[in-house]
């Protein structure tokens, strides 16, 4: 893989789209609509949002990295074999949980995983949510080779499985 530059206005232009996402989705009457929704503390709007981002950053991802051969987000409450209650937003854990799964670990990839973490942070302070928390914006990537997926160890072991199956939102 050649080298990888990060250009933070991408994960601006993710959020306008998954803005304009959820104003559709939501039955709102424009992007305007659906931040006011967003920044009045919506969890429905931002469910909308999160399911964006999380194609958008999939995508992105699999495209500056050929390595890649999906990306599956899950819910880490699901994954837990305890018997409480799920908590509702804003989340306990990260907003945004992926696995990527790849033919080969890479630091590149690492890398960008941490830009992108960085700065989907800043866009989502300027939104505004009165009830967000630092969590609901922090993005947890995993990365499983296909090693790991056959011998089902680790977080590979979540991606066949049937119990917590993730959805899968990007593949090559």
């Amino acid at each position: 893989m050649s080298a990888i530059t990060f250009d933070k206005l991408e994960v601006t232009k993710m959020m306008e789209e998954a803005i304009a996402y959820c104003s559709e989705k939501a039955g709102l009457g424009g992007k305007e609509q659906a931040r006011k929704a967003l920044q009045s503390g919506d969890c429905c709007v931002c469910e909308y949002m999160r399911h964006a981002m999380a194609q958008s950053m999939a995508e992105y991802l699999g495209s500056v990295d050929d390595t890649v051969k999906a990306i599956y987000t899950y819910e880490p409450e699901y994954a837990t074999s305890a018997d409480e209650a799920i908590p509702g937003r804003p989340n306990l854990s990260p907003g945004f949980n992926m696995i990527a799964r790849v033919s080969r670990k890479s630091a590149a990839l690492s890398s960008v995983v941490a830009s992108l973490r960085s700065t989907l942070a800043d866009e989502y302070e300027r939104l505004g949510c009165c009830k967000a928390n630092a969590l609901c914006s922090e993005l947890d990537v995993q990365v499983v080779d296909e090693g790991e997926v056959q011998k089902r160890t680790g977080y590979g072991a979540l991606i066949n499985s049937v119990y917590v199956r993730p959805l899968e939102v990007w593949s090559r």
